[in-house]
Formats: structure tokens, sequence, C-alpha cells
């Protein structure tokens, strides 16, 4: 799986960027070729698609991206789709959970915190544009292309009028409600991360990461929520995902344990082996005869 942050960080060439204290402003053109690629972003994500497409996929749900649109994406894994029209140009902004908290509670009079909808636990949110938050995405991109050295906190001020303008349009709430739930309780609730995110072969350290927690505090929550171990959870629900891809498609048994977020076959085939009284393969063929 590419940690997206780190590979564009290790390839400025490619992804123009600009840093502003902890923020990473990203304007690119996707050097995807292969048709699936797992990415993992450690950060929260604004984009915003200027031409091309891609198709995005986090759990059981997709989102094709095209032009002039726009979404936030939590802390996630996912998986991105090559479509026909291979080109795709993105102006993206890798944000930390700190900063969206420290954004809400100093805009917090100037936001529409009336009526909102309860918290999605969707890890993508599209937003939706207006011409005034189109105009904001595009006076980004001149300073991409401008050697010069940017002062920090006018990027920063520019990022944050930005986003202020995307709060504040009343068809963001979903965003909005979000973004008002990390206010309050300091981090995304660890059922939330963890019900999107099993599938996919995080270890517990970067699990904890996704859930802005260190390894111990995650430990102790997800034990509140859950009563058991992440580890002893983790294996019973990527086993009942493997059993419904067995049932399902005609995924062979290594493809059925990577995407079910083992990364080792043999392991895989001897605890579902353990939990179903059948290897992989005979648990198939029982339930295709069924």
């Amino acid at each position: 799986m590419i940690n997206a942050y780190k590979d564009i960080l290790a390839n400025p060439d490619t992804f123009k960027q600009l840093s502003v204290k902890d923020l990473l402003f990203v304007y690119y053109k996707c050097p995807q070729i292969e048709r699936l690629i797992n990415l993992y972003n450690q950060f929260n994500l604004i984009a915003f698609s200027l031409e091309g497409e891609r198709t995005l996929h986090q759990g059981a749900k997709a989102w094709k991206v095209t032009p002039r649109t726009s979404y936030f994406q939590r802390k996630s894994a996912y998986v991105q789709e090559l479509s026909d029209a291979q080109n795709w140009k993105v102006l993206a902004f890798h944000i930390p959970d700190q900063f969206l908290i420290d954004f809400a509670r100093e805009f917090i009079s100037d936001l529409p915190t009336d009526n909102l909808p309860e918290t999605s636990s969707d890890m993508f949110i599209k937003i939706e544009l207006d011409e005034l938050t189109e105009a904001y995405f595009q006076s980004l991109i001149p300073y991409f292309s401008d050697d010069s050295d940017h002062s920090e906190k006018l990027l920063e001020l520019k990022f944050k009028e930005l986003f202020l303008s995307i709060l504040t349009n009343p068809q963001n709430k979903q965003l909005l409600s979000y973004i008002l739930l990390l206010k309050n309780e300091g981090r995304p609730p660890v059922w939330q991360v963890m019900e999107k995110n099993y599938a996919y072969g995080f270890t517990l350290e970067e699990y904890a990461h996704l859930c802005s927690r260190s390894l111990s505090v995650f430990k102790r929550d997800f034990a509140s929520h859950y009563g058991e171990t992440p580890g002893r959870w983790l294996t019973t629900k990527r086993l009942d995902h493997a059993s419904i891809l067995l049932k399902t498609t005609d995924q062979g048994v290594a493809e059925v344990a990577l995407n079910s977020g083992f990364k080792n076959v043999s392991h895989f085939s001897r605890v579902f082996k353990e939990k179903y009284k059948s290897s992989p393969v005979k648990y198939r063929s029982e339930q295709a005869n069924r």
C-alpha cells in the first residue's frame, strides 16, 4: 500500500508542493499507470479535480471524481481506479486533525451550526462547489509555478478563506458536522475508523494513527467500545469479509486473503479453517453446492 503523503514528499518533480506549517499543498498530474492502486492518506485531504477523472473505492462505496468536483477525505486507506480518461490533474491539501480543530474554534461564530445532520461515518464527503469556492481553488494554482518564496502566513490565510467558503455553504453541512465532531471530541471515533478500514492490512500502530491516538490510548478506547482486543476483533472481521468474498467472487485464495487484510496466505488459511472448519477452497465449494 502506498502512503500518498510520503510518496508526494519523496517525488517533488512529479508533485509540485508547498509546505505551510503542518499543511501540505500539492498540484500535480496523476502518474498512475496500473488500473488499480492501493493508497493510504495519513492526513485528511481536500482535493479539487481540474481535468480527467478517477474512481475512488473505500469499503463498499465508490466515488467518481470528474472535472470541477471536490471531495474531503478523512484519514483512511482506499483504492484508486484508473479510468478511460487517463489524465487527471488535481489540486490537493493535506490537513492534520489539529488544524481542523483550531480552525473550527477560530471561526465557530461564522459557521452555520444550526440544523446539522448526523455525522456520516463515510471516509469520503463530497464538497458542493459554487463560483466563489471554485475561484478560491483556482487562485492558488499560480503559486505553484512561481519560484519565489511565498509568505506562509499569506498561503495559510488563502487556504482559510477557501475552507471558510466551503463550510459556510449550506450544501456542505455534512462536512461541517464532521469538523465540529472533531472540535468537540478532539479526534475521530475509533469505531468509525475501524469499521471502514478493517480490510486493509494496517498495523495496530497505523490504526492508532488513523484514530489520532497513541497506541496505548487506542487499545484502551477500542476495548471500551468493542469489549475485546483490536487483534481479535480484526481477525474476526477479516474472516467474515473473506467468507463473503469466497461466496460471491471468483478471486483466488491469495487475492481473498489480501483483500481481507491478511498479509500471509498460510496464516489466513489456518485461522479460516479454525473458524469455519474447512479450508478456504473447500468452504467455497461447500457454499456453491448449497
